[in-house]
């Protein structure tokens, strides 16, 4: 993080440890300077509701819901009942979605317009799917209450950093979210297996359409909005 000037570091729950946060809460612990905690919480699972409020009460700062690539399992998640508990613990909530799960995440959104939904991964496009991505981002930036993560924007590309080939939709992204709902993720570290983190760094930098407040936005300054980070957690 020093060597690439990162001030302030939000950790995501790794999905392979479920619902046990041990390590996650012991490094923020250590580190509360520098890290902050989001926690990993499937809502058709019993007790969701309690695990996400202790976790809140432990420190975490929101949490992700991942949708499961299995789509009866998705749905169920949806149709939940715990959304309504879930949401009104008032932080944001990430989704971890593909594009098989547009519908489900319009309706997730929709039905919680007063909490915030970030939509992890650019919705994990594609190579080559750049215009079925954009029209996803089309539906999706119509909901006031849904933003968007730029993370593993190598997985959306054919080519290597700064990826160009991912270019307009990041470009379609800031022309209908707007910086204020666009947030920079490295994907840490499930980042480009050649380039890894500093790539994912650069390749926000790189962006010809993206500089002065905007990439300010993008790369702190939104991020530190949605989930109230200390204002003194200076910029990149």
């Amino acid at each position: 993080m020093d060597e690439h000037g990162v001030a302030h570091t939000l950790l995501v729950q790794a999905s392979a440890y479920g619902s046990d946060h041990r390590f996650l809460l012991a490094a923020v612990g250590e580190h509360p300077a520098r890290f902050s905690a989001i926690g990993l919480i499937d809502p058709q699972e019993p007790g969701s509701t309690e695990l996400a409020a202790s976790l809140i009460a432990a420190g975490c700062l929101g949490f992700r819901v991942n949708l499961a690539l299995d789509l009866g399992i998705a749905e169920r998640q949806t149709e939940a009942e715990t959304w309504r508990q879930l949401a009104a613990l008032g932080v944001p909530i990430c989704l971890r979605s593909t594009p098989s799960h547009q519908e489900h995440v319009k309706r997730i959104v929709a039905r919680h317009p007063d909490t915030q939904f970030v939509v992890d991964h650019l919705g994990l496009p594609e190579p080559g799917s750049g215009n079925e991505a954009v029209e996803r981002f089309r539906e999706l930036a119509r909901f006031d209450n849904c933003l968007l993560k730029l993370a593993g924007v190598w997985r959306a590309s054919a080519v290597g950093p700064p990826f160009e080939d991912a270019w307009p939709i990041l470009s379609a992204a800031l022309e209908l979210f707007g910086s204020s709902r666009l947030v920079w993720g490295s994907d840490y570290p499930a980042v480009h297996p050649d380039d890894g983190y500093p790539a994912a760094i650069a390749a926000m930098q790189a962006l010809p359409f993206l500089n002065g407040d905007d990439l300010a936005r993008v790369m702190a300054d939104t991020a530190r909005a949605v989930w109230n980070l200390p204002d003194q957690i200076p910029r990149l």
